[in-house]
């Protein structure tokens, strides 16, 4: 027998009863934490998924194996290859120069830093663009386009009409 009183007595014959000490509150707790167990496990099998299907496991895969999987997928992860960044012109910047567009002054949209006269500078031959060489060079390593335009870097510039 219980001290506690007749309904503390009832309280207990119904748990020996039931065979348990569980409550409908650790029920729904136990439900809740599998449900977000579920979703995670989910979350990160899509990310996995998208992540191979955007080409990442081919670049690793072609790091390894010279670019032969990134040429047969089509199908590259990373930006220019070295020889193509090289082929990019630099130039000494000057100040009002016609090659640099005959502005007054150039800003490197990458760093935000006024280009000086002296420093030097490559420019994008498919869109004209100007910027630090050590920036768009950081830039070229993991993408093949300009960073303001979007235009492909390693197609020739478009005729103006």
């Amino acid at each position: 027998m219980s001290s506690y009183g007749p309904a503390a007595a009832a309280a207990d014959a119904l748990d020996a009863a039931a065979g348990g000490s569980y409550r409908v509150c650790d029920t729904v707790v136990l439900v809740c934490l599998a449900f977000a167990s579920g979703l995670i496990v989910l979350t990160v099998a899509v990310c996995f998924r998208r992540a191979f299907a955007n080409g990442y496991a081919a670049g690793a895969a072609a790091a390894g194996a010279n670019g032969a999987a990134a040429a047969s997928s089509g199908r590259t992860r990373c930006g220019l290859p070295p020889s193509a960044l090289s082929a990019i012109p630099m130039l000494a910047y000057r100040r009002g120069a016609a090659a640099a567009g005959g502005a007054g002054w150039a800003q490197c949209a990458i760093c935000l830093a006024v280009v000086r006269d002296g420093e030097t500078v490559r420019l994008l031959p498919s869109c004209g663009h100007l910027f630090h060489v050590e920036c768009i060079d950081l830039w070229l390593r993991s993408h093949p386009t300009c960073p303001l335009c979007r235009r492909d870097v390693g197609q020739p510039a478009a005729e103006k009409v």
